[in-house]
């Protein structure tokens, strides 16, 4: 019996254990998701000498003799004039069509990395910033300035850079993406920069590394205006009448109150009375809920444990105690049954 308590005690110590750890497990998620969005597309831009010198000019065929220092299927970010703008952009759109509408955006961080081909005409040290489109752009590799989007960076984002790995931390322009519409992000001159030329050559759109997390959201409807008109004495709409004194959303109509009631208007009495737009569902983000679960609690598995402990403890302390072998030790049947054997093998002898 001691033997069977003390297996029992330990297989309880076990599964609680194991119940514990899953238990805790589930009380720390907190309805975060990660993704890892690929590259949807990818695009660089540049402005020739020729184009610089004599803006504006059509878009058209490179001159044979300015290279770009660009390989085929890379990304470039290029700064070459007096001036803030970038003579080569970068622009990286990401698949976020995954992540529900209204999600709230935890973190969103991408790495490209420094191209180490001799081709590759890249600077030391050069000043490239993340800022937001502000509209759609064609998916072009080496694509002619004219084409490319303006930028907002009033926001912008520098690298952190790690031998020759860039990594942009870009939290606040993927929830516009969520918010809004994606229009991806530009790699571009630090405006701040005005003087140091530099060339930078990134390795192609498949080397971009993205990791995301976001919570998802609900949508929720707001309650809808109803039309309302005057009736003298108070106020009518679809959903029923309340006294002149309640609030109207709406600008009552401009009219004559018969005796009999309702509303007659004039011929010169102004404008028709208004009904509002309908309104669009509005998105708020709101932390993931998960059903309640029918297992058992931290606090059921615990005490099982501290019972499984207590009884096994106990089996150790109160273990089988040797009885003492005579004539007074044993018990009653015990000291019948030696008796009876011991006259057998007098009687024998």
């Amino acid at each position: 019996m001691r033997r069977f308590v003390q297996v029992g005690a330990l297989l309880t110590l076990a599964v609680s254990g194991v119940m514990l750890g899953g238990s805790f497990t589930a009380a720390d998620a907190t309805g975060t998701q990660s993704t890892k969005p690929g590259v949807l597309q990818a695009a660089w831009f540049w402005q020739n000498a020729y184009e610089q010198a004599n803006p504006p000019v059509a878009a058209g065929p490179l001159p044979a003799t300015e290279p770009s220092g660009v390989p085929d299927g890379d990304l470039a970010v290029a700064h070459s004039s007096n001036d803030a703008t970038s003579s080569k952009m970068t622009a990286l759109a990401f698949d976020i069509a995954a992540v529900p509408a209204g999600s709230l955006v935890d973190t969103f961080t991408f790495s490209v990395t420094v191209d180490s081909d001799p081709q590759a005409a890249s600077s030391p040290s050069p000043a490239v910033v993340a800022c937001l489109p502000t509209r759609l752009w064609p998916a072009a590799m080496g694509g002619d300035y004219t084409d490319e989007p303006a930028v907002d960076c009033s926001s912008k984002v520098k690298p952190k850079v790690d031998g020759s790995t860039y990594t942009f931390e870009i939290t606040q322009f993927a929830q516009q993406w969520v918010d809004d519409q994606n229009l991806g992000v530009a790699l571009v001159n630090d405006p701040d920069n005005t003087s140091a030329p530099f060339q930078v050559v990134f390795t192609g759109a498949k080397t971009v590394k993205a990791t995301m997390s976001y919570s998802p959201g609900t949508t929720t409807t707001p309650p809808v205006t109803t039309p309302v008109t005057s009736t003298g004495g108070g106020t009518s709409s679809g959903l029923g009448s309340t006294g002149s004194s309640g609030p109207t959303s709406m600008p009552p109509a401009v009219g004559n109150v018969p005796a009999g009631g309702g509303v007659t208007t004039n011929a010169d009495s102004g404008q028709p009375p208004q009904v509002a737009a309908p309104s669009t569902p509005q998105l708020k983000p709101v932390a993931k809920t998960a059903a309640a679960s029918s297992a058992p609690g931290r606090g059921f598995w615990a005490g099982a444990a501290a019972f499984a402990l207590l009884l096994l403890l106990m089996s150790f302390v109160l273990g089988d105690q040797p009885q003492p072998v005579g004539a007074g030790g044993g018990s009653r049947l015990d000291r019948v049954l030696r008796s009876a054997g011991d006259s057998a093998l007098a009687n024998r002898s």
